[in-house]
């Protein structure tokens, strides 16, 4: 059963509102860490792994006490550090040696901490793993140095879930994928890797990539069984290939500034469209438009150009901007919105319907294509009903963090409200929250009106800083990171195939209850998100009603630049204060 989508439980905003009649949160436990949190992340089953530069270790959420610690993981992230979905399982590695060239990788039990399965040593740089769950794989993308007489270059290697390895295949020459900083890499050091990419699309028993293009994967040998190659919009920056949409026996990727149609049986190009900078002007930015997000509704497909981007470091808003609608049957436009103003978020698209949503630095906006040829279906301005912090926007700027550049355009005012670049919509219970760097908006497509709204200031320089760069890394998530719903890998939430893959796992089934009250709980605590503010006149996370936009959950934190992680399904808050010690609170 899917969980209702809502907004990141992790996004920090700046929010100065009155919080009227608000609860309480009670503190659970607290936890000492052996070093600074540097990573944190919640598994499908609710258990808390952090990473430190020493260690990955494992909490029980309800107690704190530490399931795990396993002191070999050094220096590790997210993206090394990936559930397999629908099963208690973690892929690990270790990287020794000058540029990690030593790894060895590991499967755990992530309620014990022991391992499954692990390699030999191998001679190869780790890039990145993508588990395949519902095909009982784990697929582990390695840049092999060929000191073992192997054929130096970037490999596909294949291993069941009992660490059986079931082929190995070349996917290109050495360096052949241009990596990306990652996330939490080291400032002097930089560790890259494959975050820069959305995950690929599975279909039966093919795996579609996008690293250089669209390359059809064939699981079950490990075949390269076709490549159509084309260049990504922006080396430079992460998520500037478009994620790929299946769509019958065709494929769409974008990049390069054009959106490709494949056939994916054959990999023969169907159509190639023209540049969408050409759409956008001229002159303007011809050759730096960036595809970066593709949609299907009613047979066309929406190509989205320009958004907020990172680099691992900084973000930026990148232009031109606007949405092109094209023709299935040969790529030409159908439709095209170029007046974006100041900015543009991701598209969504309203379950049960054929339209399409989404918002610029003024309006929110929706295109209907249920009819031959789409049209607006509405633009509505955008208006803060209660304008908070009016003394001032803060300044725009991450200082030591690297800095935003591009997003100050949206910090502008218009008939006495305050206005600001929304960065990413999101569906929640079918109506759509817009998030910005400074707002918060309701809006209901059927009814085409906003339900409530809420404009925040900085409650301090710094705060603000974080928060502006936290939300414009959502927006590369929720926009720019969306996968295809049939095919997307790496959520917790993911469970194709359970029933039938992991029957004989007794850790996992033991805790199938828990799990099925966490989807349980998911269901009412859709309706809120936690965010970052002034709270008591100290920084702390408030609770605003999603339905409502009133705000009647707080918890106080007392730190100049605090990081937590939000349970949305239990509606706990995970403090990392200082660094190096977890309080869990509960609302």
């Amino acid at each position: 059963m899917k969980s209702t989508p809502r907004l990141p439980g992790w996004l920090l905003l700046c929010l100065i509102i009155p919080s009227v009649f608000a609860a309480p949160a009670k503190q659970l436990w607290t936890a000492k860490l052996p070093g600074d949190a540097k990573w944190h992340q919640l598994t499908a089953l609710g258990t808390l792994l952090v990473g430190t530069p020493d260690a990955i270790m494992a909490f029980d959420p309800e107690s704190g006490q530490p399931l795990w610690t396993r002191n070999e993981f050094k220096k590790t992230s997210p993206h090394s550090t990936r559930e397999i979905p629908g099963t208690p399982l973690l892929m690990c590695n270790t990287a020794e040696g000058i540029a990690g060239q030593k790894v060895t990788l590991f499967q755990i039990d992530y309620l014990t901490g022991k391992t499954v399965w692990q390699t030999p040593e191998l001679g190869a740089q780790y890039l990145g793993t993508l588990p395949v769950a519902e095909k009982n794989l784990v697929l582990v993308l390695l840049n092999w140095f060929g000191l073992d007489g192997t054929e130096p270059g970037i490999y596909l290697r294949a291993y069941d879930l009992a660490g059986q390895q079931k082929w190995s295949t070349k996917f290109t020459k050495p360096g052949g994928i241009p990596l990306h900083i990652a996330d939490n890499s080291g400032r002097f050091i930089p560790t890259m890797d494959l975050s820069g990419y959305h995950d690929p699309v599975v279909d039966g028993d093919e795996m579609y990539l996008g690293y250089l293009g669209v390359h059809c994967l064939d699981l079950t040998t490990g075949t390269i069984k076709w490549g159509v190659e084309f260049p990504s919009g922006n080396k430079g920056l992460k998520k500037t290939y478009a994620p790929l949409r299946l769509d019958g026996d065709r494929i769409y990727g974008g990049g390069g500034g054009s959106v490709y149609a494949i056939d994916r049986k054959t990999g023969k190009e169907i159509w190639k469209s023209d540049r969408i900078s050409d759409f956008a002007g001229l002159f303007k930015a011809r050759d730096n438009a960036i595809v970066a997000q593709l949609e299907v509704v009613n047979g066309k497909v929406f190509s989205r150009y320009g958004g907020n981007f990172s680099d691992g470091k900084t973000a930026t808003l990148k232009e031109p901007l606007g949405i092109v609608v094209l023709d299935p049957a040969n790529g030409q436009s159908l439709y095209h919105f170029d007046s974006a103003k100041a900015g543009i978020t991701n598209m969504v698209v309203v379950p049960g319907s054929k339209l399409v949503v989404f918002a610029d630095g003024a309006n929110v906006l929706g295109i209907d294509a249920s009819g031959a040829t789409p049209v607006e279906a509405f633009r509505n301005p955008i208006e803060f009903k209660r304008k908070m912090g009016v003394g001032g926007v803060a300044k725009i700027g991450l200082g030591a963090l690297g800095g935003v550049s591009g997003l100050v355009k949206g910090a502008v005012s218009a008939n006495k409200a305050l206005l600001d670049v929304p960065v990413a919509v999101n569906l929640v219970n079918g109506r759509v929250v817009v998030q910005g760097k400074q707002h918060l908006l309701g809006f209901d497509p059927v009814a085409k009106t906003s339900s409530w709204s809420l404009f925040y200031g900085a409650p301090s320089e710094a705060l603000g800083n974080i928060a502006m760069f936290a939300v414009t890394a959502a927006a590369a998530l929720y926009g720019n990171g969306q996968v295809a719903m049939s095919g997307g890998l790496g959520s917790s939430g993911y469970s194709s195939g359970v029933n039938t893959i992991h029957s004989n796992l007794d850790s996992y089934n033991k805790y199938t209850e828990k799990s099925a009250a966490r989807a349980g709980s998911s269901k009412t605590a859709a309706g809120y998100t936690y965010v970052l503010t002034t709270v008591e006149k100290d920084i702390g996370v408030l609770g605003v009603n999603l339905a409502t936009g009133e705000t009647d959950r707080e918890l106080p934190l007392k730190e100049k630049e605090p990081d937590y992680r939000v349970d949305d399904a239990m509606n706990r808050v995970f403090h990392f204060k200082g660094k190096d010690t977890i309080v869990a609170y509960q609302f």
